[in-house]
Formats: C-alpha cells, structure tokens, sequence
C-alpha cells in the first residue's frame, strides 16, 4: 500500500476523496457501445430501396416458388430447387445486419444478433453452394440414367418381349371360407429405375451446413478496439467468429479454408461443364418414357443456377470469406481489401442472387416448352366459390 493510514477513519476519507474520476470514465468508455453519427439521408435512402426491392420482392418470389413446388408434389430436381429458395428467404432475412455493418464499419446491434448473424451466414452460404452441387450430380445421373434405358430400348428387338420382361404377372389362388378367387398381381420391375433418389444427398447438406455453423452460433461474440490512428475516433466494434480461440490455429484455418472455398469451387466447375457437355448431348435423343422426371429441365435448371452462384456469390469467398481467415486473430469487416463503395456494392450483389434466381425459375417453370406442371397463383372459381391454382 502507497499510503499510510493512522487509522480506519483516514483510510477510507483518503480513498473516498482521492479517487480520479478518469479512471471510471476511462472503464465506462470501454465497455460503451461506440457513438452513433446521425443517420445519413443517403444511407436511408438505399437501406429502404433495397429493403423494398431485393429483401420484401424477394421473399415474397421464394414464397410463391416453395408454394408451387409443394402444390405440385414435385421430386427430383425440384426438391433442391425448393431447399434453395428456404435458404434464400434466410440470407435476404439476414442481409441487413451485414449491410448496417459494413455501412457503419462497427457493429451496431447485441450480442445475440451478433450470434444468429454469423450462424446464419455461415449455414446459408454454405447449404446454397452444396444443394446446387448436389442438384448438378442429380442432374448428371438422371442423364446418364435415361441414355441407359434408351440404349436397352433400342436393343431390344421386339418392344413386347421387352415389356414382359420388365413386367411380369403372376397368378395366385387366394382361399377364403366358401370360395376361391383368382386375382392377378402385377410386378413393375421398372419402378426401380425410373428416379433417383434425392432425399439423403439434401439430408446430407443440411448435416454438412449445420456442423460448419454450429460453432458459430455458440461462439461467435462482440470485440471492442480502440483506433490506433486517432483518440477523438469512436471505439469500433467487430462481431468476430472465435477470435482468439481455437479456431484461430492454422490447421482449422485450412480446414475452413477447403471446406468452405476450395471444395465447393472445385466441384461447382466441375459439374457445371459436366451439365453443359450433357445437356447438348441430350439433343441427340428421345427421353424414355421409363424416365419420370424431366431431364433436359432438370439440366437447365443446374446450368442456370451454377452460374448464377457463380456470378454472384463466387466473389465473395474469395474477396471476404478468404480474406478474413488469413487475415486472423486481425479484426477485419467483411471485404477488407476494397473500399467501402464497391465493398458493399460486392455485399449487395451477393444478396441479389436470392431475388434473381426465385425469378427466373418462375419463368423457367411457366415456359411451355419445360413442360412442368407447377402452379404459383391462386385463382377464384365462379361455379363454387372454391380457390384453385392457378
């Protein structure tokens, strides 16, 4: 102790008096929230802009497509188009706490919000990349799979022998308590190649997606740091992903780094060309009837949405997401090596995707030449007053 004190009465007038109030403020301002300028009436103007034109059209469009493709009960392709538009309502839903964020170049809203943000972001971006893989496979092998039975059609010499030796009947007497019957039971041996599955390689992605952002959500917090280059700056506040934990050693980096960037680019490429190759391929011949899905559409719909990814969101593992892990234990906001006008003008055509492509797979699924059979507007009848789609 500094000080002597001849008793307990000059011990406590001496820390009563003597304590600065600088030390205080100096504690109170480091845990305070930074200091907000007044809003700029440009920022509000494009907040609201693309609020009502990307975010609210945007879900509204995802919405009509989820509700067409359970209305018609579709399979195959169809089912990642429509985990893809859930995801899509996610990442418009999360679209404006990153553009406050990067607006503000601090972060301005809880904890909380600050761990559902970067939960989020992480599930979205990486559910989005891997369903469109997983649709681009589904696709190819739906190909492969219809040029196989049109082979094994056009081998076969006779097309009934060919149908009694795919379906097959078979008699059985059944007995009762006063008379036999005879019924016929048909086998379609066929059944078994006409689809191919989809559910386990969706259950597998949201798995994958799921186990990428959990930590995320239970670990993702708020750092404060002070500008080095000027006291009168406010305290800047980054919402970081397990800063200074962990996560921060090379290997889980590179772990991060190939997950989330190197494998699904590789893959996107890949299948994309493979996509492309088949769909010009499929010209050539007839679809079988054996084939219930539509495979050229099943084909379109990858080739659009591998390169609509690719267009809009490829920039930013490479210019954020990649930045920001080698960049670590550094605080850094999204885009760090852009200026702030073409950082978020990057952020805004990232979440423009998510408005484009319920757009366009509308269209595609109106055209009548993709012959689908898929409804998204709702239609009253005037003989009994019922709604149908339309």
């Amino acid at each position: 102790m500094d000080d002597d004190y001849t008793s307990i009465e000059d011990y406590f007038s001496n820390e009563v008096y003597l304590t600065h109030s600088s030390d205080y403020e100096e504690l109170l301002g480091n845990n305070s929230r930074p200091e907000l300028s007044p809003r700029d009436p440009t920022e509000l103007v494009l907040m609201y802009a693309f609020n009502a034109v990307i975010v609210a059209t945007g879900i509204v469009l995802n919405l009509v497509l989820v509700k067409g493709i359970i209305g018609a009960k579709s399979n195959g392709a169809l089912l990642f188009v429509l985990q893809i538009a859930l995801i899509d309502v996610l990442t418009l839903l999360t679209s404006n706490w990153e553009l406050y964020y990067y607006i503000r170049r601090t972060w301005i809203f809880s904890k909380l919000h600050c761990t559902l943000y970067s939960g989020l972001e992480s599930f979205t971006s990486m559910a989005v990349v891997y369903l469109i893989i997983g649709l681009n496979f589904h696709s190819i092998s739906s190909y492969n799979l219809a040029v196989e039975l049109s082979k094994n059609a056009l081998a076969t010499p006779d097309a009934e022998s060919a149908t009694e030796s795919l379906t097959e009947e078979n008699n059985y007497e059944v007995a009762t308590d006063s008379i036999s019957q005879k019924r016929s039971l048909t086998i379609d041996y066929r059944y078994k190649k006409r689809r191919i599955s989809v559910r386990l390689p969706i259950l597998l992605v949201w798995f994958i997606a799921a186990s990428e952002s959990l930590p995320l959500f239970l670990f993702a917090d708020i750092e404060t740091a002070n500008p080095a280059d000027s006291a009168e700056q406010p305290i800047k506040r980054y919402c970081t992903e397990l800063t200074n934990t962990v996560a921060n050693h090379n290997i889980v980096s590179l772990m991060v780094i190939a997950i989330r960037i190197i494998l699904p680019s590789v893959a996107l490429v890949i299948t994309l060309a493979q996509t492309v190759i088949k769909f010009y391929r499929g010209k050539h011949f007839t679809q079988p009837d054996e084939i219930e899905e539509n495979v050229a559409f099943s084909l379109k719909l990858s080739i659009f949405l591998s390169i609509s990814y690719v267009v809009f969101t490829l920039q930013r593992l490479y210019g954020s997401l990649l930045q920001e892990i080698i960049l670590q234990p550094k605080i850094v906001p999204k885009y760090p090596g852009f200026n702030p006008i073409v950082g978020i003008s990057l952020a805004v055509l990232h979440y423009t995707a998510s408005f484009i492509r319920p757009l366009v797979l509308i269209i595609m699924c109106k055209q009548k030449s993709n012959n689908v059979d898929i409804t998204f507007t709702c239609q009253k009848r005037a003989e009994n007053n019922s709604i149908s789609l339309q």
